[in-house]
């Protein structure tokens, strides 16, 4: 879910922008602000992941305000104004919304900042002299999360769970985008719903491996694979 704030200084347009949110599941939409002068403010305080950003108000315009943030959420810029789109463009902005848009084009930007916000919650970074650590957001939070630590990865519902020793986390994540990050000769997938850490696994047979005392089953589809690379690592 991406935690979102309007911010346009006429009430109808925020008014149409609020009721776009609230048509889809995954905004979160935190707040919705008139004057820019306190939208800045709450930018601040709520840290949103996207803003739906005005670019023609008074006091302050919506450029104003993209380009004093010093960490930068993403940004769809709406305004009636077509001579704005190249310099919105030019600040790497996702999307730019020309008034009036219908909640087709709405849900087009979004799209589009859903990608770019689901590409960017993980990220598998290698330090020198260091173990792989993979990094992602989870409760509006990053984490940074070493992979020695991992002691299985479940799908559940629309998250995964990552369990360590110690924590569990569920970020807003596919298995096949968190298998695509992780090192394949030291994950494997053994089921729909599964990924195991080959490190981690104490024993096997044909339908269920067993990793720190936990049973985890392999599935049908899986297990050709699974066995042929435990017997290679034997």
């Amino acid at each position: 879910m991406m935690r979102c704030i309007a911010i346009d200084d006429e009430p109808l347009a925020l008014k149409l922008l609020t009721r776009y949110c609230s048509k889809v599941p995954s905004i979160n939409l935190a707040g919705a602000y008139s004057d820019p002068v306190e939208g800045l403010g709450y930018i601040k305080i709520l840290e949103p992941d996207l803003i739906f950003l005005d670019i023609h108000m008074p006091d302050l315009s919506g450029i104003q305000i993209a380009n004093s943030l010093n960490k930068k959420p993403l940004v769809i810029f709406t305004t009636a104004y077509e001579q704005y789109a190249v310099r919105g463009f030019e600040l790497d902005v996702v999307d730019y919304l020309l008034k009036p848009f219908d909640f087709e084009r709405f849900l087009k930007a979004y799209g589009k900042a859903e990608e770019r916000f689901q590409s960017s919650l993980t990220k598998l970074t290698t330090e020198p002299n260091a173990d792989e650590i993979i990094s992602f957001k989870c409760n509006y939070q990053s984490v940074h999360l070493p992979l020695h630590s991992i002691l299985y990865i479940e799908a559940f519902d629309n998250y995964i769970k990552i369990v360590t020793p110690t924590k569990t986390y569920m970020p807003v994540m596919t298995m096949k985008n968190i298998q695509k990050l992780l090192p394949e000769e030291r994950f494997i997938r053994i089921h729909n719903s599964y990924i195991v850490p080959v490190d981690k696994i104490k024993s096997f047979s044909r339908e269920k491996v067993t990793t720190d005392k936990i049973q985890i089953p392999i599935g049908r589809a899986y297990s050709k694979e699974f066995l042929k690379k435990m017997n290679e690592s034997i």
